[in-house]
This record gives C-alpha cells, sequence and structure tokens, in this order.
C-alpha cells in the first residue's frame, strides 16, 4: 500500500477494502461454462490462453499521474488471428474500459465488447460476427486504479510527493492494460508516456520524442522494444532523481557503449554512487561469460521505496527495493556483497530470461534457477573478496529444510492454477535449482556447462524455449544421456534424496556401496518410496584423489580404481551434490576426526547431512555438537557460523528447561573463546581478512548476544553503542540495536518508532525493524505488532515486520492470538502476500494441537493467501515436525560428554 501521510487516510483505505469484493484465487475454483454466442458452452481460460490468436505488437499510450488515483490508457494490440471466431480471450483485471474496438485487415472497424468473466483477470472481447482467420487490430481506451498493494502500477509517497512504480511479474500487467499475460507471447513494444510538469517517466527504453500537452505536461515517446512478454515492462514516473552513471564501455562483439543510469526518489540521487560505480565492472564480466552481446541499448537502475520483490530483471530496466539499491561504499561487507549477488542475478536475467524467456511459468525455474547460480560465480571472478564462490552450495543447502516438507514440490511445476504460478517463486526455484545446476556443471566442468549455455541462448535469441530445450543444448554438448537423466530426475521429483553410504574392500579393489530413497524428518509422512540418478563424488581420505559417478538404481555398488582400502571414505567430495548422506555413527566419526581439514564446500555439506541425520532420528544431537565445535575455529567464516541456526533450533526444541540450561552453557563455553579471537572490535584477523573476518563477526555476535544471552558480549556491545566517542564496527551495529532494545525497553523503542515516522533512508528503516522484533517485553512485543497498522509503515515493511515476527520464539502463542483477533483488519492493511507471510512465525507453536488450529483457522481462506493451499499445508507441516522433534528420544538432547 503506498504511505499514507495521515490516519484519515488508513480509514479510508479499510473502508473501501471492506467495500470491495475480496481477491478471489483461482486455486479454489474450477472454470465455469460460458454461454457463447454461437450457443455452445466454452471453457473459460484460467492460467493459459488459447493458441487461436496470437499478439503481434503493442502500441501502449499511457497517462500516469501519480497525484491521481487513476491513470489511463489507450492501447492497441496488433494480432493474428488463427481461427475463424466472433470473440477471442486475453487478460486483464478491473480496468475501466470505456470503449473497445477490433480493425480488421481490410480497414473495418467494428465495435467490440468487453467482459472480465474471472476475478484473476481473465477477459472476453466479443465481436459483432464471426471474423475470418487474418491479422487484426484491437483498441482499447480505458481508466484503472492505482494497485492499492504492490502489484501491477502503484502509487508510493514520500515528503509530500507522489510516485508510481510497476511490478508486473508474473501477472500483473493485466491491471496496467489489456495484455496477452503470459510468457511465451513476446512483442515490440512502442510506448508513449504522458506525465505532468515536474514529472519524469522510465521505461524500457530511452525517449526519442517529446512534445509539450496542455497544462504544462510532457508526452514521451520511447523508442522500440525489442520482443519482450508483459512480465517484463516496467514504468517509473514521479520527481525522480535521474543520475548518470560511468558509460559501460563496448566489449567483444558489443561496438557501441551502454548508457547507464540510476533513478531515485527526489534528493536521494547521490545514494546511487555505489551501485552506478560497481555496475561496469560486473557487467562486463557477465557479458564475457554469456559471449553475446547485451541487446537492450540502455541500462537503468531503479531504486523504488516500497517494493516486495526486491529486485525485478525488467529488460534494460531494472528496479530494486531502496534497501538493497541504495547502499554506499562504506556500508557493511554483508550489505554491498548481497546488493552484488542480487545486481548479478538481475544483470544474468538479461540474457536468461529477457533475452530467452520461458515459454510457460512451468520452466521458470531455468530461468530464476539459473540467475541464481551464475551470480555469485560472476560476482568472485570480479570481485573474489567478496567471498560469494560457495554461495550457491550453502543456500542449496538451506533449501533442503523445505524440500523435506512432504507437502514439498518438484522444481518443474505443472501450472494448472494462478496459485501453482506464486509458488514457483519460492526457495525450490531459486536456491534448489541452482544447487541442481551447480551439481550438473560441477559433473561435466565448466567449460562444457558454459558451451552448453551459450547454444541454448544462440538457439532462442528474442524468442521463448523450455526446460526441454535447455536439455537438447546440454545433450548436444556433452552427448551424455544420463546427465540428462539426472537432470530431469532432479527436476520431476520431491523431496531431498537420502544417500546411504558406506566402503568395502575385497581383492578387486575398493567399492562404494550405495543406497538411496526420499529423506524425511522425524515425524514426516513423506512417501520415501523415491530414487534419483544422481552425479556422486568420492575421495577415499582427506588428500586422495577425487572419483565421480552416476548413481542410477535404488541400490548400487560402484568400483573405484583403488587397491589401497581407506581408513576413511570422503562422500559428495566437492560438496555439490544435491542429497543428504546417511552413514554409520563410526563412518561419521572418523570423518569428524578429518573434518577441520577438509575444503569449506565439503565441510559444510557434511555438516548439513548430519543435521539431517539428527533431525530423523538416525543420529544422535550428540554427534552434531561435535561437529559444530569442531568447525568453530576454522578460517571461513561462512563454515564457522553454519551451525548457528541449526543450534538456535536445539535450543527451542530442548525438552526440559535443565537440558536447556545445559545447552547453553556447552554453547557458551565452546564459542566464547573463538570471539575473543575474532574481537567485538576490528584488530590483528581484519588486518589479514577484513571481510571474512568482519561476516563472521557479524554472525558470531549476534549468535552469543541474542541467542544465548551472553552477558558479558551484552554489556560490552551496550558500551560500544552508548560510547560517544567511538562507533561501533558496522557489521555489529544491528545486534547493537536489537540488545539495546531488549534492554533499555519503551525509551529506546520509542526513538526508534520515532526513526520509523521521520527518516526516509530505507536501511536504517529495516535495521529499526529488525531491532524491534528482538523486543522480549511482552507488552512492548503487543505495541509493535499493532505497528503493522500504521500508517508510516510502508507495505514492504509491513511484510518484514511480520515475517520477523517469530525471531523471539516466547512471543509466537500472542503473535498467533493476534492474527485471528485482527484478521479482518490485516486484509485490509495488505496484500496476499501479506497474508501468505502470517503463516511463516507459526512454526515456533510446535504442538499438533496448534497445528490442528492453524489448518482450521487458514484453510478456508486459502485462496487470499499468496501461495495458496501449499502455504497452509506447509505451514501446518512445519509445525507438526516442530513437535515431533520435541517429542523425540532422549538421546537427542544430550551434550557431548553428558551421561544418559
Amino acid at each position: 500500500m503506498p504511505t499514507l501521510p495521515r490516519l484519515t487516510a488508513l480509514f479510508l483505505a479499510l473502508v473501501l477494502a471492506a467495500l470491495l469484493p475480496p481477491r478471489a484465487d483461482a486455486w479454489a475454483a474450477k472454470p465455469k461454462p460460458l454461454k457463447a454466442q454461437a450457443d455452445t458452452e466454452e471453457v473459460v481460460p484460467t492460467v493459459r490462453l488459447p493458441d487461436t490468436v496470437r499478439p503481434l505488437r503493442y502500441r501502449l499510450n499511457l497517462t500516469i499521474d501519480p497525484d491521481q488515483t487513476e491513470y489511463s490508457g489507450q492501447v492497441e494490440i496488433k494480432v493474428a488471428l488463427g481461427k475463424a471466431a466472433d470473440h477471442i480471450w486475453l487478460n486483464g483485471r478491473d480496468l475501466d474500459m470505456a470503449s473497445a474496438e477490433v480493425v480488421t485487415a481490410a480497414g473495418e472497424r467494428l465495435p467490440a465488447t468487453w467482459d472480465q468473466v474471472t476475478p484473476d483477470g481473465v477477459a472476453r472481447m466479443g465481436f459483432p460476427r464471426s471474423l475470418a482467420p487474418q491479422t487484426l487490430t484491437l483498441r482499447f481506451t480505458y481508466t484503472a486504479p492505482f494497485d492499492p498493494s504492490l502489484d501491477g502500477l502503484y502509487r508510493v509517497s514520500e515528503k509530500g510527493l507522489n510516485y508510481a512504480f510497476s511490478q508486473f511479474e508474473a501477472i500483473s500487467a493485466r491491471q496496467a492494460w489489456p495484455c496477452f499475460d503470459e510468457p511465451r507471447f513476446k512483442t515490440p513494444y512502442d510506448i508513449t508516456l504522458t506525465v505532468k510538469a515536474g514529472d519524469e517517466a522510465v521505461t524500457n527504453t530511452l525517449p526519442v520524442r517529446e512534445e509539450a500537452v496542455p497544462g504544462g505536461g510532457r508526452r514521451l515517446t520511447f523508442a522500440p522494444t525489442r520482443p519482450l512478454p508483459t512480465y517484463l515492462l516496467a514504468f517509473a514516473v514521479g520527481p525522480l532523481d535521474i543520475v548518470k552513471g560511468p558509460t559501460i564501455p563496448p566489449s567483444g562483439a558489443r561496438r557501441r557503449p551502454i548508457p547507464l543510469r540510476g533513478v531515485a526518489l527526489h534528493g536521494k540521487g547521490p545514494r546511487l554512487a555505489y551501485a552506478l560505480s560497481v555496475t561496469p565492472g560486473l557487467f562486463l564480466t557477465m557479458e564475457r561469460y554469456f559471449g553475446i552481446p547485451y541487446a537492450y541499448g540502455k541500462l537503468d537502475l531503479i531504486a523504488a521505496p516500497d517494493f516486495d520483490a526486491v529486485g525485478m530483471e525488467n529488460a534494460g530496466t531494472i528496479i530494486y527495493s531502496e534497501q538493497r539499491l541504495l547502499v554506499k561504499a562504506d556500508d557493511t561487507v554483508d550489505a554491498r556483497r548481497r546488493f552484488l549477488v542480487l545486481h548479478a542475478h538481475e544483470i544474468a536475467h538479461q540474457w536468461f530470461g529477457d533475452l530467452v524467456t520461458p515459454a510457460g511459468w512451468e520452466d521458470i525455474w531455468l530461468n530464476e534457477a539459473f540467475a541464481s547460480w551464475l551470480a555469485p560465480k560472476v560476482v568472485d571472478a570480479w570481485q573474489p573478496r567478496m567471498l560469494t564462490a560457495r554461495v550457491v552450495e550453502q543456500e542449496a543447502l538451506e533449501a533442503m529444510d523445505l524440500d523435506s516438507l512432504a507437502s514439498t514440490r518438484t522444481i518443474h511445476q505443472p501450472i494448472a492454477t494462478t496459485s501453482d504460478i506464486e509458488t514457483a517463486f519460492d526457495n525450490i526455484t531459486y536456491r534448489k535449482g541452482a544447487g541442481v545446476l551447480s551439481m550438473v556443471e560441477g559433473y561435466i566442468g565448466p567449460d562444457a556447462f558454459r558451451k552448453a549455455v551459450a547454444t541454448h541462448l544462440r538457439r532462442h535469441i528474442d524468442g521463448v524455449a523450455t526446460a526441454q530445450d535447455f536439455f537438447g543444448a546440454l545433450a548436444d554438448t556433452v552427448h551424455d544421456p544420463v546427465l540428462v537423466d539426472s537432470l530431469r530426475s532432479y527436476i520431476n521429483l520431491p523431496g531431498v534424496p537420502r544417500l546411504s553410504l558406506g566402503w568395502t574392500c575385497p581383492r578387486t579393489g575398493l567399492q562404494v556401496l550405495t543406497a538411496q530413497r526420499r529423506y524425511r524428518p522425524l515425524g514426516s509422512e513423506a512417501a520415501t518410496a523415491a530414487h534419483w540418478t544422481l552425479p556422486l563424488c568420492v575421495r577415499p581420505g582427506a588428500a586422495g584423489a577425487t572419483t565421480c559417478m552416476m548413481v542410477t538404481a535404488a541400490r548400487q555398488t560402484l568400483s573405484l580404481s583403488q587397491s589401497a582400502c581407506p581408513a576413511v571414505l570422503i562422500p559428495n567430495a566437492t560438496g555439490s551434490g544435491y542429497f543428504r548422506l546417511s552413514l554409520t555413527t563410526e563412518h561419521w566419526r572418523r570423518l569428524l576426526a578429518v573434518l577441520p581439514r577438509l575444503p569449506a564446500a565439503e565441510q559444510l555439506a557434511l555438516l548439513e547431512s548430519l543435521w539431517g541425520e539428527v533431525a530423523a532420528g538416525h543420529q544422535p544431537q550428540s554427534l552434531y555438537l561435535t561437529a559444530a565445535v569442531n568447525l568453530a575455529t576454522v578460517p571461513a567464516w561462512d563454515v564457522a557460523s553454519a551451525p548457528f541456526p541449526r543450534l538456535k533450533q536445539l535450543l527451542e526444541q530442548a525438552p526440559t528447561d535443565s537440558d536447556r540450561a545445559a545447552l547453553r552453557l556447552f554453547l557458551l563455553q565452546a564459542w566464547r573463546p573463538v570471539l575473543t579471537r575474532v574481537g567485538l572490535t576490528p584488530g590483528k584477523l581484519d588486518r589479514v581478512a577484513p571481510e571474512n573476518t568482519a561476516l563472521l563477526r557479524d554472525r558470531l555476535v549476534a549468535f552469543l548476544a541474542l541467542e544465548l544471552r551472553d552477558e558479558d558480549v551484552r554489556a560490552r556491545l551496550m558500551a560500544l553503542m552508548r560510547a560517544s566517542d567511538t562507533q561501533p564496527p558496522a557489521e555489529i551495529r544491528a545486534t547493537g540495536m536489537a540488545v539495546m532494545a531488549q534492554e533499555l525497553g519503551r525509551p529506546y523503542i520509542n526513538g526508534l518508532v520515532d526513526q520509523l515516522r521521520s527518516s526516509t533512508d530505507a536501511e536504517e528503516r529495516e535495521m529499526a525493524l529488525d531491532a524491534l522484533n528482538r523486543v522480549t517485553d511482552p507488552t512492548l512485543a503487543a505495541e509493535v505488532r499493532d505497528m503493522v497498522f500504521a500508517p508510516w509503515l510502508k507495505l514492504n515493511e509491513v511484510n518484514m515486520l511480520i515475517r520477523g515476527q517469530g525471531r523471539e520464539s516466547s512471543h509466537v502463542p500472542a503473535y498467533w492470538a493476534w492474527v485471528q483477533a485482527n484478521m479482518a483488519h490485516l486484509r485490509a492493511r495488505g496484500s496476499s502476500a501479506t497474508l501468505g507471510a502470517l503463516t511463516l512465525p507459526l512454526e515456533g507453536l510446535c504442538s499438533a494441537t496448534a497445528a490442528d488450529q492453524v489448518e482450521g483457522f487458514f484453510r478456508p481462506m486459502a485462496a487470499e493467501l499468496e501461495g495458496g493451499g501449499r502455504t497452509v499445508d506447509q505451514a501446518v507441516e512445519r509445525i507438526r515436525l516442530c513437535a515431533a522433534q520435541r517429542a523425540g528420544p532422549p538421546p537427542q538432547t544430550q551434550t557431548p560428554g553428558q551421561k544418559q
């Protein structure tokens, strides 16, 4: 929702929301037959329009004034009618259609009717008679409201100035103009925008003509676009700062330079300096990887103050949230690193996604997985000191929690409803998909994989492609059908493989014994009868030679050309295999003995596999704690801090207070010496490895101060925060703010609220929200929850506040009661994304009774949640699994050395 200046505006918004019909979702309803003019019953299309008509070109003429509540449009669409018809189907949602007509190939103008048939925007355009196959021109004149959420074309207000921004992915272009709103329909666009005096306008191409209009406004005509799907168009209108950045020089086959600009709200242009300065180097590294010239002529980076998508790869015009784009050169390493990976992700899409687009939403996984895989790789190639080389493997391991649910989905998601489209944008698509691509690249080698990518792109420039097309390019490159079978098995089967592995040494040499099934944690009802074709790399001993092979059967014996029998076999050598290992306790103990000497990626993979075995009830907690302590002093920041989220889970799920106290003491004794070595403030390690040390300090201080409640660390941190002559290191400031919120209570909380009321610095506002979500006083926590309804919070900040409600687990029951009591107000305040986010903190309820209550409450309203029924399924399943973990066998609660 746009930021509103007065409580009266919020009241009006609530009234309007109550009067408007609920936003229905096709997930919950089957399409109804429609009586067509030919007196035959026709099923209304849902997610896929008929193939009988195809758009060829759009002409958009929009008048956008963010000071108003609506905008207007005149749209022409040239289409090819492939079959005689007296009507066609297309998309349009909540468009107030003033007129519609069709112009035949002969130039005859015929009036047409317009009816929006489904709530999610399937529309019927009727003709006065049946028209033969031909090229038609569809014409529309309409007005539409700015969207009250952050979809379509929406308004944002700041300091009394109004702006309009767009977010059309996945199916929100239909809210801005009548269209064929599917990725398979790529056409050129001719765009004209009329804006009022003092406003700027930005879209996918640069303006080629400007005209004055009555009242002092301007009409801007932009250069025609290359073929694009509807979801990749973008608009930004208002009193914007447009900052010229360094030109991206010619490179390789691209002979023309690329103009680079930054776009921000009025007065925020200077904050674009860092993003603009790093873009040319990152861009050129990306372009060299593809070996295909950039296609879109210019590149604009737009900072939207209220934007829930974080980043959006619109062709030539990337939109980011302010929190991510407006970073500074002296911001934390984590903030700059996070931006660079996000920026590389969106730049990668300019080729993989924009130049070659998925033919349907079922293949969006390849688009997003590819960008998620390539982005950290390119950042590492350009600036290795930002330590992004293991991001893909680390995030793939994190995705395994979601992928371990019985209610998870396949990477290649069949699309039957609009909710299926929404759920396609999750960590299965992004993180698991990227991890699978990394595993494939590791198996065939980076050069062969890069060649396959280039082959795929060159075959489909300015067109659309399917996953099968990519498989074809891969097969034509590596000539290995088993590899393609492996990729297919991973995208078409849900869940994480659980690979049991051992070894034996007969006279013929070393043999690796494997068995596989689907992994499931303790309490899960997921079916386990599945097997994958999976690449496996193993190494005899910590320093042996790595051998890779393909596991193709449920049970298999693999022979290695080695006669000596190793004391330990390193499974998942290289660490890129997407599976969890099941090993004997003795095998695990041998691995733990060499774990500190293994490469960092292998350490991460083995640690996560061991956690999976603990969560499934197959290994004791004490074994995981031993592994975590063994890795506490390794140099790599991501390995040393990897156990922290799992250790927090163990603390929260401890069956008794005495168990929890014993575990807390054990963890304090293990990690206090690590902080002594790293330092609360910069020291020797920072001079040797500044980025690595800063990233470790960030996580380590947060773990000790917020999860273990280390009194000494908290006191020292508060002293740093209060010191008038020095500033705390940037990387621990957010933790310091959270500790201050917990220790100082209302006076400090009031200061954070005042900051949110007055500050326009998106990064500072985000830090304030994070600190507020760490409040421990129940009364103050209740007041923080009610801030969701404050008119001075932006909608993306409302969503941040809700998503963070589970950080202090003691507040989850009160949060759940608040959700139930305030659902009518939450419906009016937020979007479907907001309502979907309400379920995320509820895992902490951790009881079968609570799971039943959550099911009963959210199931009837599933159609209103982003993700529909699957969102409810996963929320309920997480609560049940948490309850099962808490009721696990007694050995699960032991620390190393503790007696049973």
